[in-house]
């Protein structure tokens, strides 16, 4: 069999490195994955490093507050650092739909270097972390994504069919298809040992960014209300604009929640010695946590939201509860508290799910996409 042509890719996205949202920790993982076969050049704000072009960063003053607490700033398209790197790849991949990646898919265009543009972002993560719940503001964004770069691309990729039906919902006619983030071979099941005070305790997870559309709040108040809260160890692992809130609201359970950063490197391991994890987000294109969860067998309970694909990877209907609804999910803890059984079964479900999502069948899908729209080989 032939080996597939070897492609120079650029990647261009806002940042790569310093933080911990899932457009990134996503395109950190494809990248590395597809250096395995191609050649691709990074193009982000920060810093130019071995693989990495880097451009000026910068931020929007009246978000610059809640910007920093999520650690995301925006790359600076400066044409001059772009264009000789577009030029010289094959195909161009923008992973965000800001002013960098429609700056750049315009510019691939000019100097004949087809697009692939990823879908990672939805309007309400935007608006809900300033304050902002309008769903006809929501339409418009979308829209706005639409027309100024999914629209223009020769190909978009998008994690979920949520995803992908909202994109077509407000125009999208350019030929599309559903990629999943993939589970990392990291995130796979075996023993691990439980330390301090979660030793005989129900140990619940939630891996997430401290924001407000994660809704992280209703998981501690849930846990609050269940009939088993003395015997609920809660863990939150993540960082962001909440984390002083949840921090307060946390201290007062029965047994205070664990609220900590965490390196990605820990995470398998956090899942594997937990019993639960609890994904409540209202806003999911995929819902990474989940994914990962079910590579290590962990099963997961998750939100049931209309803005939220991540409860399409629940493996039973008592692994999910309304979103927002506080008792519904108090309820569904007490149940798989005293019903151990439940869990066993679900482990084995969650395992079962995890081999369809292997990361390296996305990143093959990519690959795939990649070379039906690269341009051809030079002096073909």
């Amino acid at each position: 069999m032939t080996a597939p042509r070897r492609l120079h890719v650029a990647f261009v996205l806002d940042l790569f490195e310093g933080v911990r949202t899932g457009g990134v920790i996503s395109a950190q993982r494809f990248v590395r994955a597809l250096r395995e076969r191609h050649d691709v050049t990074v193009i982000a704000g920060g810093p130019t490093q071995d693989g990495v072009v880097g451009l000026p960063r910068f931020t929007i003053p009246p978000f610059r507050k809640v910007m920093r607490e999520m650690g995301f700033v925006f790359g600076w398209p400066r044409r001059a650092t772009l264009e000789p790197v577009l030029r010289r790849a094959d195909v161009v991949h923008v992973q965000f739909p800001f002013w960098l990646g429609i700056r750049a898919a315009r510019l691939a265009r000019e100097v004949g270097t087809p697009v692939v543009a990823a879908c990672h972002v939805q309007p309400e993560n935007l608006l809900y972390n300033v304050g902002i719940r309008s769903p006809w503001l929501a339409r418009r964004t979308w829209r706005l994504f639409v027309s100024s770069l999914y629209g223009k691309a020769d190909h978009v990729v998008v994690p979920s069919d949520l995803g992908l039906a909202e994109l077509r919902r407000n125009g999208l006619a350019t030929p599309a298809d559903v990629v999943s983030n993939g589970i990392p071979p990291q995130f796979h099941p075996g023993p691990a040992r439980r330390t301090g005070g979660a030793e005989g305790r129900f140990v619940v997870l939630v891996v997430s960014r401290l924001a407000r559309e994660k809704r992280i709040d209703v998981a501690i108040e849930a846990v609050r209300r269940a009939r088993n809260a003395a015997r609920i160890q809660l863990v939150l692992l993540g960082s962001g604009p909440e984390e002083a809130r949840l921090r307060r609201a946390g201290a007062t359970l029965p047994n205070p929640v664990e609220l900590r950063g965490v390196e990605p490197d820990e995470v398998p391991e956090r899942m594997r010695a937990a019993d639960l994890l609890v994904h409540a987000s209202e806003i999911e294109l995929e819902g990474m946590a989940v994914l990962e969860a079910l590579g290590t067998g962990l099963p997961a309970l998750v939100a049931d939201s209309p803005l939220s694909a991540a409860a399409a990877l629940a493996v039973s209907d008592e692994l999910r509860f309304p979103v927002d609804d506080v008792a519904a999910l108090a309820a569904r803890l007490d149940a798989l508290v005293e019903h151990p059984e439940r869990l066993a079964a679900a482990r084995e479900a969650s395992l079962a799910a995890a081999r369809r999502l292997r990361l390296d069948a996305s990143v093959a899908k990519l690959e795939a996409i990649y070379l039906r729209v690269a341009r051809p080989p030079r002096g073909a």
